[in-house]
């Protein structure tokens, strides 16, 4: 195993209320080790990047991880984002692995993943598929998106009826019977997914953020107004970063973090109800096992 715990860290304990084993203290040190590593490879290139979403709420609300929350988002400026892909394997080594849609098998993502391939961390239904699910934190580029929901809506829908095949043709999230359909004859035909999130990401590297007056992670799958709309940010919130501690690590917090979360969440500093604070995806965590290992055992998975 890659990580050294800290005994005193990974204690169980109560926060908000709510029980953190130590278990999960073990898979939040995988992450802040993982962060760390992303974090030395931006500032070597002088890159930006934010935690945004549930990462950001806990940097405010908890000075670290929300209690009940199990992952980590992180944005960067599409150039930076660009820049990370593409150099980022010079200063990474095993176990750490930088998974993409076009250099993992059996994987779609809009985004990118930093893993740790020594540990087990993914979605249930990922486990039984040929691709790294090490525990992971996911990065995402911003592109430039219009004032407006509806423009911003018309234009993102290439993306979101390209993105919406390649998901349903890979993963087995949706299983409704439209679903079911669409997806047995994807298969059947040899859908290119890889090649359709080719076609997707030059449609969004065309919203450059100079050219608009906001910024939005444009691949969100969600067709909601009132999602997208809340995921429409002023690229003057980014201007400049505060460095905000995030357990025991810093994270760069942009300067609008308060008009971030109040877009977001509304009162952010108001805690969910009781029944409401649970981990938002149904994600298998093994910290102290090689996800090869629990895979094979698990799901008969043929690397």
């Amino acid at each position: 195993m890659s990580i050294k715990y800290d005994l005193e860290f990974i204690k169980p304990e109560v926060r908000s209320g709510w029980d953190v084993s130590s278990e999960m203290k073990k898979v939040w040190t995988v992450q802040l080790d993982l962060i760390q590593v992303f974090d030395k490879i931006c500032k070597l290139n002088k890159l930006r990047w934010y935690p945004m979403w549930g990462t950001l709420l806990g940097i405010i609300r908890h000075k670290g991880y929300i209690p009940w929350d199990d992952d980590v988002d992180i944005v960067m400026p599409r150039t930076d984002y660009d820049k990370f892909v593409s150099l980022c394997n010079n200063y990474i080594s095993k176990p750490y692995y930088l998974q993409t849609t076009l250099t993992d098998s059996e994987c779609f993502y809009m985004w990118v993943s930093l893993r740790n391939s020594d540990t087990t961390g993914n979605r249930q239904t990922c486990l039984s598929k040929k691709q790294n699910n090490g525990i992971g934190i996911d990065i995402m580029p911003l592109d430039g998106c219009q004032d407006t929901p509806w423009k911003y809506k018309i234009s993102r829908f290439p993306v979101r009826i390209i993105t919406v095949l390649a998901n349903t043709y890979v993963n087995d999230f949706n299983k409704g019977f439209v679903a079911r359909c669409i997806r047995r004859v994807l298969r059947n035909i040899g859908f290119n997914y890889k090649k359709a999130y080719e076609i997707a990401e030059k449609w969004n590297k065309k919203y450059k953020i100079d050219d608009y007056p906001k910024m939005a992670f444009r691949a969100h799958a969600d067709p909601l107004t009132k999602i997208i709309k809340r995921d429409m940010w002023n690229k003057s919130d980014f201007e400049s970063t505060i460095d905000m501690p995030f357990e025991y690590i810093q994270m760069p917090v942009p300067n609008g973090y308060d008009n971030i979360l109040k877009q977001i969440y509304g009162n952010y500093m108001e805690f969910p109800p009781f029944d409401k604070r649970a981990a938002k995806h149904d994600v298998v965590y093994e910290p102290n096992i090689p996800y090869k290992e629990y895979c094979i055992k698990h799901y008969n998975v043929n690397y």
